[in-house]
């Protein structure tokens, strides 16, 4: 049985961030604010290149605000940190290294895989690679490595998961196949969750709270809190009452759209 994760507070606060961009500066960010509480899902959602892939480095510590500050239980976040977990829409698995090799990876690292090497065991049985431990990244479908960079993540005991568009490269069926697997994984270790994604059906489907950025600068227009039991009905009328609210929120006067620009 693998040990339940204990989820951590995020405190986003005042958080801005600016790029050099040929001799002019770019703001990602604008004055950031949110608090994310232990345990709970969260869906980032909003235009092209507002920055929602910014705000994720942010808070993994793979990079530092301009201004602002984001703290996890009350500590400053300044460098990356194994207690912050990354999956991003390509697994990014190293294709020499077997299923295993591959979520040993941060254990391996850190130095502490000989004493815990029955937990990549329990952590591939968790998503669903059982029997697929010898197996290499080219013999596996989207889906599956998918679950596999899940597993590197998540054998690290993370307070927070961080997800930048994990499901976007996927087919309809495996994506909603993988939206259950994540639920179910949250569900039972509660793990804190942000979770980016341009998909409103997937958004409302997985989360507690629906943070709906503006175009660059990014800021937050608004904050949906999703008001369902789970398991959730894709198809009820109250579902599509909240996709048509994020819709309308999402929707904006084309004087407002600005080029856009990945960071």
């Amino acid at each position: 049985m693998v040990t339940r994760a204990q989820g951590g507070r995020i405190v986003i606060q005042d958080v801005s961030r600016t790029f050099e961009d040929r001799g002019s500066q770019v703001v990602a960010l604008g004055n950031v604010n949110l608090d994310i509480e232990p345990g709970e899902f969260i869906s980032l959602i909003g235009p092209s290149g507002c920055g929602k892939s910014t705000l994720l480095r942010l808070v993994t510590g793979l990079d530092r605000p301009s201004s602002g500050e984001i703290r996890l239980d009350g500590e400053v976040v300044r460098d990356s940190h194994y207690s912050r977990g990354l999956v991003f829409q390509d697994p990014t698995l190293f294709p020499w290294k077997s299923i295993w090799g591959n979520v040993a990876t941060g254990l391996e690292a850190r130095g502490v895989l000989k004493e815990r090497k029955g937990e990549v065991d329990k952590f591939l049985e968790l998503v669903g690679l059982k029997g697929f431990e010898r197996a290499y990244p080219h013999q596996l479908s989207g889906g599956m490595a998918q679950r596999a960079a899940l597993a590197r993540a998540l054998v690290n005991h993370p307070k927070v998961l961080l997800l930048d568009e994990p499901l976007g490269a996927l087919d309809a069926f495996t994506r909603m196949n993988l939206q259950d697997e994540i639920l179910r994984i949250w569900q039972e270790r509660r793990t804190t969750m942000i979770f980016v994604t341009h998909d409103i059906d997937e958004a409302v489907y997985l989360s507690d709270r629906v943070v709906i950025m503006t175009p660059r600068p990014a800021k937050i227009k608004e904050i949906v809190k999703i008001d369902l039991p789970r398991p959730r009905a894709r198809n009820g009328g109250t579902f599509f009452e909240y996709r048509s609210r994020i819709l309308e929120s999402l929707q904006l006067a084309p004087e407002a759209v600005q080029p856009e620009y990945i960071v």
